[in-house]
């Protein structure tokens, strides 16, 4: 079974433009920085926005069928009290997560999301849990607020009551959204307070991935996904390969989720080309790296399913009857 661990839903209206200008400039720079000359921010998230909206996940369902993903973890996101007001409510959109978990039931996985410092936000995520199904929580912590704030704790409590596991962003985030707040370290209060929480560092903490794999070292309650890491990818493969390795030498592939950040980071690496670096790994600009099949299986879709009480139902891709398939891939 192959797993997206960390795909947003968007619509208009769930998201302030400013955000989306945010993730534009920085685009704009990335190209820049080859061709000496930077695009249009603006003009950007004009022609993106049509290409990332999916309240209903039906493109999502699309790609999957087409990539060979079996589920995906949807969630949306509460960024208001930091860029402005929207004009979906966050209940409205987590209602949309759910009803388009409902329309595609066995394949798509909703997560709560809301900002900690809304008014009963713990209840909220009660009635969404009890009336809904949702099966985790997902906090944005760059919008204001560090995970150890003692508004979250209700949140965290709720978590523990039923048994669901929490998503933190970590790392890197652009304008207006603020990098100091999700920096991994942040997070080890939340797991020393709560040592039974089941806590995933998204995208490993970005370029602090090393202070990720310090806290999960001590804090064996912290996962990991690798959603975020295509900009890497890309631009230095090696880098790439070096820092998976590092994760799985540290904490092992149980404790490590495929994940691509949908539909964002899908822009940059569409998400056919990413599971394929992460199945079939060249590392020919590494050869002192090589994983195992049996490790690569494990991150695509194992471990979550493990880590979610999923049933383990084997994809067709990775079942090839050959007696090779568990030899190291260098």
């Amino acid at each position: 079974m192959i797993i997206d661990s960390h795909v947003h839903l968007v619509d208009e209206g769930w998201i302030h433009r400013d955000f989306f200008l945010g993730m534009a400039r920085m685009a704009a720079a990335m190209v820049g920085k080859e061709t000496g000359h930077s695009a249009d921010p603006e003009a950007i998230v004009d022609n993106l926005l049509p290409i990332l909206t999916d309240p209903g996940g039906d493109k999502l369902i699309e790609s999957m069928d087409k990539v060979g993903i079996d589920k995906c973890c949807i969630f949306a996101v509460d960024y208001e009290l930091a860029t402005g007001q929207v004009t979906v409510p966050i209940e409205e959109q987590n209602l949309a997560i759910v009803k388009a978990a409902n329309k595609y039931p066995d394949r798509l996985i909703p997560f709560f999301t809301i900002d900690p410092r809304r008014q009963n936000s713990a209840q909220i995520f009660e009635r969404f849990i009890t009336e809904h199904g949702v099966r985790g929580l997902k906090l944005h912590p760059t919008s204001g607020f560090f995970p150890y704030e003692k508004c979250c704790y209700p949140l965290y409590e709720k978590c523990l009551e039923y048994h669901l596991p929490v998503l933190f962003h970590t790392g890197s985030q652009p304008a207006p959204l603020k990098f100091r707040f999700s920096q991994p370290v942040m997070v080890d209060d939340v797991a020393a307070d709560f040592p039974e929480l089941k806590i995933v560092m998204a995208h490993v903490g970005h370029d602090l991935y090393k202070e990720a794999l310090l806290v999960a070292s001590v804090k064996t309650n912290i996962y990991f996904d690798i959603s975020g890491w295509q900009i890497r990818y890309r631009s230095r493969p090696a880098d790439f390969y070096r820092m998976l390795r590092t994760v799985l030498d540290e904490v092992g592939p149980w404790r490590v989720f495929f994940g691509t950040d949908g539909p964002y980071l899908n822009v940059i690496v569409p998400p056919d080309q990413w599971l394929k670096a992460v199945l079939e790994p060249d590392v020919s600009s590494c050869p002192e790296i090589e994983f195992s099949r049996e490790e690569l299986e494990i991150i695509a879709g194992k471990a979550l399913s493990r880590f979610l009480g999923l049933e383990d139902i084997p994809h067709k891709s990775t079942q090839s009857g050959n007696p090779e398939e568990n030899k190291s891939i260098q």
